[in-house]
């Protein structure tokens, strides 16, 4: 059983949180239920068994199957018939105009220099986010028919839920051409997303303008696999691709792809079938600790905040290598004196609480949570370490007290702090080091999902740094630089690139990017909102759907396009410039800048080439490794018409006006 669900055990806060009984949440079920994710050698009996224990059980997806558990009988799971593995389906968070030029999508909606034009049609664009603003303009068509098909509201919505579904509200077309779905994104980080990747206006066009959408709004994403799947088989029954943005992420787990959420999500992926999701926004921040010891000791210092919705703790949890052979403990500096220190852990020992007091003065409290033995996924050994620092002794006191992370023995090990998808206490590595003290990082911080194979992981450069804001003020931010990468954009590399492969893969536009406003959500930050209809955002959540909307570009091409090939073509399309180096792949940038222009060209069969397979038919791959037609010269370069900028958008916009649709979308089940 996962460390964090036994934990869970004794910590109120953290239950609290793993229960969905966060401020403001609805009622998801009459009583609260932990999530969890179940791996079974015998689904039949295990199903029977949960559903005696109280459980609400979701649709099996393989060997897996998601329920919700009353907290009482979270001991008993790994006692049920058949049960292999019981994992959280753990909260993620979000990952928070100038950018169509910069991807160079522009021409490929005219067809410039291509066999034809693309817009997405006949694509579905997928959404699991806060929601989306379906009455937005940028969401329906010229003609003013709904291109948002349906939407699954696990958060505020009323009426039944999707058939198969035991949670939230579903509104069909019907409800959202009339107006009576009583669904909102309250946050606008959805709606925001859904428009970058797909919008319709005319001045701040999305990506694939032609496609339509799914929707599922949640608040902590706890359901992901049933959301995921649930929009996969809609897609399906409609008989047409999809491709998924995921603007959210978290850092609990191994980060290797090989916990069950991340297997649960890989099996999804397939032929019509893709997930593209923000690398993570912790580029800037020491989240991680790596390090390796040769029979010694070692130590880092702990960087926390004020207290969050897990009360006042952080959660610390690291995975060591197979032959590792090491011991945790928690210790606490006054002055540069040790004062207090818990008993060291090992990873093959037993839970353990520890207070630490200097006399009669508490510290805090320490919760070891050591899986005990070898992770039957990976062979890792895992441990969860929970820290509550009493008042006063957190970062900044007066009295010079600092929390101080000891480990000693051989082998290597990575650790992240999860406590932000949990709502916990802002927390860091330090950065400091010297003779025994290893400091924190931001390497390996691309977070789950977008750490798992077959999911495009995206990262984040700036191509806006001012504007001018709703009240006529000049806004700037000086450190945004376009063209550079995203300060916060999460670097690689994976701590398992044979698992995984290259992390992240591709960068796109996030920094900042103007799309549609909700009109139940207020501007994020001061300055952001640019009118009534739209706003201003940045982040890895940003750069994620102009990479989806590009891949339903290429999906409207080769609708049963698969993960490994879009990972090939976006790779062999990517832009190089002076900002992102000549040598790839990068921690940072992946293989490049997308370009959503060579990237319909390559799987047009028009764009570079190695070979003549990669040519269409009609034309051969020339000395200079670009498809041709036969009998050409062979210098074509297939470059993006000069025409100015402004012309480009006023066609696309003539075109847009110009079609129509007869028949009305089909209804969703």
């Amino acid at each position: 059983m996962s460390p964090l669900l036994r934990l869970a055990g004794r910590s109120p806060q953290l239950l609290k949180i793993l229960t969905r009984q966060r401020a403001g949440s609805p009622p998801i079920l009459p009583s609260p239920h932990v999530e969890v994710l179940i791996e079974s050698a015998d689904r039949q009996n295990t199903t029977r068994s949960l559903l005696l224990l109280g459980a609400r059980v979701g649709r099996p997806l393989g060997r897996m199957i998601p329920a919700a558990v009353p907290p009482d009988s979270i001991e008993a799971l790994s006692h049920l018939p058949g049960v292999l593995r019981v994992e959280p389906a753990v909260p993620k968070r979000l990952l928070l105009d100038l950018s169509r030029p910069d991807v160079r999508v522009d021409p490929v909606e005219l067809g410039s220099g291509l066999p034809r034009a693309l817009d997405g049609s006949g694509v579905l664009l997928g959404l699991v986010d806060t929601g989306i603003d379906y009455a937005h303009d940028a969401f329906r068509r010229p003609e003013g028919q709904p291109r948002v098909l349906g939407i699954w509201d696990q958060a505020f919505a009323t009426g039944d839920p999707p058939a198969g579904q035991t949670t939230g509200a579903y509104c069909d077309i019907d409800r959202i051409d009339s107006g009576s779905c009583d669904s909102i994104d309250l946050v606008g980080h959805g709606t925001h997303v859904a428009s970058t990747m797909g919008g319709s206006e005319a001045r701040y066009r999305g990506m694939a303008p032609g496609a339509d959408y799914l929707a599922v709004a949640s608040i902590d994403f706890a359901l992901l696999v049933e959301s995921l799947e649930w929009l996969f088989a809609e897609a399906d029954h409609l008989g047409r691709p999809m491709v998924i943005n995921l603007s959210l992420g978290g850092h609990y787990g191994p980060h290797d792809g090989t916990d069950l959420e991340s297997q649960a999500i890989a099996s999804l992926l397939g032929p019509g079938h893709i997930i593209v999701a923000a690398a993570g926004n912790e580029g800037n921040d020491r989240i991680h600790l790596g390090a390796r010891l040769q029979q010694e000791a070692g130590k880092t210092y702990l960087q926390m905040g004020e207290a969050g919705l897990l009360g006042d703790s952080m959660l610390v949890t690291l995975w060591a290598e197979p032959s590792a052979s090491l011991a945790f403990s928690v210790a606490v500096e006054r002055q540069g004196a040790e004062v207090a220190r818990a008993a060291a852990v090992p990873l093959d020992g037993y839970a353990q609480d520890a207070l630490l007091d200097e006399g009669p003065k508490h510290l805090g409290d320490v919760r070891f949570e050591p899986a005990g033995a070898p992770n039957s996924a990976n062979g890792k050994w895992q441990m969860d370490i929970l820290i509550t620092p009493a008042p006063g002794t957190s970062s900044g006191n007066l009295d010079g007290y600092e929390w101080v992370l000891a480990f000693e023995g051989s082998g290597a090990f990575d650790a992240w702090i999860a406590s932000a998808e949990l709502g916990g206490i802002p927390a860091a590595f330090s950065d400091r080091s010297g003779a025994g003290v290893f400091p924190g990082d931001s390497k390996k911080t691309v977070g789950s999902p977008a750490i798992i194979p077959g999911v495009l992981a995206v990262a984040s450069y700036a191509t806006r740094a001012s504007w001018t804001d709703d009240s006529g003020a000049s806004v700037s931010h000086p450190e945004t630089v376009p063209g550079d990468l995203s300060f916060f954009s999460s670097r690689g590399p994976s701590p398992d690139l044979t698992r995984t492969g290259v992390k992240p893969e591709i960068a796109a536009p996030g920094e900042y990017i103007v799309a549609a406003r909700s009109k139940s959500a207020a501007a994020l930050e001061p300055g952001t909102g640019i009118d009534e209809k739209h706003l201003a955002m940045r982040g890895t959540s940003m750069a994620c759907p102009h990479a989806a909307g590009i891949v339903a570009l290429l999906l409207q091409v080769e609708p049963g396009l698969e993960p490994a090939r879009l990972k090939d073509i976006l790779a062999r399309s990517a832009r190089s410039d002076e900002w992102t180096g000549a040598s790839f792949p990068d921690d940072g940038w992946g293989y490049g800048k997308i370009d959503a222009f060579e990237a319909a060209a390559l799987t047009l069969g028009v764009g570079r080439c190695q070979t003549a397979a990669d040519c269409r038919e009609g034309y051969r791959c020339s000395d200079q490794l670009r498809c041709v037609e036969e009998g050409g010269c062979g210098c074509q370069t297939f470059a993006v018409p000069s025409a100015s900028i402004f012309w480009l958008a006023l066609a696309a916009i003539l075109m847009g006006a110009a079609r129509t649709r007869r028949r009305r979308p089909r209804e969703i089940r």
